[in-house]
């Protein structure tokens, strides 16, 4: 099996169309479709359906679909690591992170990092956790630092916690319940709420109030940009569940409020996910042991209040 042939193949399943899975190629549609049947002959299954307009992955397809952008993009990655070796850079990372944490710590790490290792190369991508997951299994990203939901843990993966994230039930100094001394799960069902919007969010909303045999809201407005929520929040006409660190600057101000009730604070940790072995590269070194030193001293500040 070579590597142009699996090229070709996901050039096919990306177009659905041999024509311009060609193109994409720079190959003519005789020499593609010769590629793909000697790859099928090589394996032994069909990797292709035939349809009038076009063609689609078989399940044997898929499967090899999965695996063959695993090894692209490691051997981009390689490419572009041994090139910037031959300029004399010390490596590159690909960093997943949490979009709660897009600011404050990844933003101190990547300054830590510039400083003491100008010739180390990270790219940075945030988005959220179920995202960050599948640009691990399929090979782009090194390490990830977020939040840890509940998920089907790979038996590759190494997890490090090496903080505990407190979010709360939060709204706008103008929300009726901004103001009340006491609120009980119960009076939160009827309001409107702003959470993001995927499954580990919409899992930990459920709980929340599955917990005390509360229907779950119903008005509820999703969206994946914090900023967005925290603005909502604001405007006294949303509740929500935000970390601390998220609303800290909003607390301190009086725009936001944390709501006062039994059972506010959410906990869950959080921290690096890699895989195995692949701590062993300089470069992860690094970038694993800024993270740890960082997450120290945002924990101790967070314990004193500096």
């Amino acid at each position: 099996m070579e590597l142009r042939q699996l090229r070709h193949f996901v050039a096919v399943v990306d177009t659905g169309n041999l024509s311009r899975a060609a193109e994409r190629v720079a190959i003519s549609q005789p020499a593609l479709t010769r590629s793909i049947k000697n790859l099928e002959e090589l394996l032994g299954v069909e990797l292709l359906e035939r349809k009038p307009r076009g063609v689609s992955p078989t399940e044997a397809g898929v499967s090899l679909y999965h695996h063959a952008q695993v090894v692209l993009n490691a051997c981009q990655r390689l490419t572009r690591e041994v090139r910037e070796f031959e300029r004399g850079v010390t490596g590159m990372v690909h960093i997943g992170v949490a979009v709660m944490f897009s600011t404050d710590i990844t933003a101190q790490v990547a300054e830590n990092l510039a400083q003491q290792f100008p010739r180390l190369a990270v790219v940075v991508t945030d988005a959220f956790f179920e995202d960050l997951v599948r640009r691990m299994l399929d090979g782009r990203l090194d390490v990830i630092f977020s939040n840890f939901p509940q998920f089907p843990a790979s038996a590759d993966f190494v997890i490090e916690p090496l903080m505990t994230v407190r979010s709360h039930v939060v709204a706008g100094r103008a929300h009726p319940l901004a103001k009340r001394r006491e609120v009980a799960r119960a009076d939160l069902v009827e309001h409107r709420w702003v959470i993001a919007d995927q499954p580990h969010a919409t899992d930990t909303f459920e709980k929340y109030f599955g917990a005390e045999g509360l229907p779950a809201p119903r008005d509820v407005f999703r969206t994946n940009s914090f900023n967005l929520m925290r603005h909502l929040v604001e405007s006294g006409r949303f509740l929500s569940m935000l970390p601390e660190h998220v609303v800290r600057e909003q607390v301190r101000e009086g725009e936001i409020r944390q709501i006062s009730l039994p059972g506010n604070v959410i906990e869950r940790q959080a921290g690096l996910i890699y895989r195995k072995g692949a701590a062993g590269r300089p470069a992860m070194q690094h970038v694993l042991a800024e993270y740890r030193k960082v997450c120290a001293q945002f924990v101790s500040e967070a314990q004193t209040g500096s």
